[in-house]
């Protein structure tokens, strides 16, 4: 049982802490939260602003805790469950704030951001028919449209590549209420998706002329400034978002990507470099390392990036990525391990395909790099029945009967070859080393007799 004056000094300690609090004064308001609850912990009311002031410090984790108990303290109360619903959607809690959510709606259906966050959460688990649901649900129950939904909505259909409709459902938000949260910007991510980017630079500046430290108003537009080649401005535009959030990852990596866009190689490996500091389980950040280091020249250092990337690398990852991470591989002079990429791709794939021929040359490549010639002469054999005047294969092939001492079957190659392309250089090597070579065998003759 608490005194009177113990409970007293509990009130004073609460009190002290909306005052701090209302200042700004987070961590003197969350000590005199904390003195008044190890007094009085059954006040539902100082749990939860306890867990408000956490919030605000970045801690939701903690926050939720808070939010929690003060769930359990005040059953019919919505802020504290609401609020436990809306944090676990930022923790990437999706179920649990689907829980929540439902249970806040139960209590009382016309509860606007409850539905808001309730399309949120289920888009954010894939469940878009049921945030479609919970979309109509919310204008039968909400007394006038809601912006906030609309925003909402917007981004599960934006994900659904349902671009018509998104860009559809941010106009209508922002006819209700021209300053609803993330309603521009959804607008202009929508029309950025369906190819309206100068539209949506407009509303982006128009955005940014509001609220210049918008970060992902400020990325968004990089990316619109880049894709209409003014790639210049868009990296003031990330700059300025790496001053405000010097770890902000996606801007690393739309620098990144620009630098490899416009062969800045340098930039590259700083911006990927820095990405996959920030973010080790990033999962391309070390293939465009990799590839950055390649251009650079440096092929011993991209090795074990690409040795990771293949690692990590998806059973159902397209023919397309495989063909490319085999070419980087060659670069890199790791012959065996393209080799084990390219060879269970070309069991897989059908003749028709049409990267089929340029899987057989990659693989003839890898299989002449690893020492394995007559299984490499095989392949190139299969490349000519693509493309019969396909030179890299014919050279290979040469190349195979000089290494077997085919030499009559080596100079029919080089001169189907230089029929083909007579400035090959390749082949004129070829045929110069083949000269030589019948030159010594014919003095050898010689001094045999």
């Amino acid at each position: 049982m608490i005194h009177m004056s113990s409970w007293q000094d509990a009130e004073q300690h609460a009190d002290r802490a909306l005052e701090m609090y209302e200042r700004g004064r987070l961590a003197e308001a969350e000590t005199e939260l904390r003195k008044a609850l190890d007094i009085d912990p059954d006040q539902g009311d100082w749990h939860f602003n306890l867990g408000l002031t956490l919030e605000r410090t970045g801690r939701d984790g903690e926050a939720l805790s808070s939010y929690e108990q003060a769930s359990r303290l005040l059953v019919e109360a919505i802020d504290p469950q609401l609020a436990a619903g809306s944090t676990c959607l930022r923790l990437s809690r999706f179920n649990d704030s689907i829980d929540w959510l439902d249970k806040v709606l139960a209590l009382d259906s016309s509860i606007e951001p409850a539905w808001s966050l309730l399309i949120d959460a289920n888009a954010a688990l894939g469940n878009h028919d049921a945030a479609e649901t919970a979309f109509y649900m919310a204008q039968d129950a909400l007394a006038d449209p809601s912006a906030h939904v609309l925003v909402s909505m917007s981004a599960s259909l934006l994900s659904r590549g349902l671009l018509d409709r998104a860009v559809w459902c941010a106009r209508e938000a922002l006819k209700i209420d021209s300053n609803v949260q993330n309603g521009r910007l959804r607008l202009a991510s929508a029309l950025v998706a369906s190819g309206q980017g100068q539209q949506a630079s407009q509303i982006l500046l128009q955005e940014l002329r509001d609220d210049p430290g918008n970060v992902q108003a400020l990325l968004l537009h990089a990316d619109v400034l880049a894709e209409s080649g003014r790639t210049n401005e868009a990296l003031i535009k990330l700059h300025r978002v790496l001053e405000l959030e010097p770890a902000n990852v996606d801007a690393h990596i739309l620098a990144g990507t620009f630098a490899i866009e416009d062969k800045r190689w340098e930039e590259s490996f700083i911006a990927w470099g820095l990405v996959r500091r920030l973010q080790p389980s990033h999962p391309t950040a070390c293939l465009y390392l990799a590839q950055t280091l390649l251009a650079m020249g440096r092929g011993t250092s991209a090795k074990p990036l690409l040795q990771e990337y293949v690692d990590r690398m998806d059973k159902n990852a397209t023919a397309q990525e495989k063909i490319l991470i085999a070419e980087l591989l060659l670069s890199a002079d790791e012959p065996t391990l393209a080799t084990s990429l390219l060879e269970p791709l070309r069991e897989s794939i059908s003749d028709e395909d049409a990267l089929t021929p340029k899987c057989l040359r990659l693989l003839a490549v890898s299989l002449f790099g690893s020492g394995m010639i007559d299984e490499g002469a095989s392949i190139s054999r299969k490349v000519l029945r693509f493309d019969p005047n396909c030179i890299a294969s014919i050279h290979n092939l040469a190349l195979a009967a000089v290494k077997n001492h085919r030499y009559r079957s080596a100079w029919g190659w080089v001169r189907r070859g230089l029929a083909v392309d007579p400035y090959d250089n390749d082949l004129r090597r070829l045929r110069s080393r083949l000269i030589w070579e019948g030159m010594a065998q014919y003095v050898k003759k010689i001094f045999v007799r």
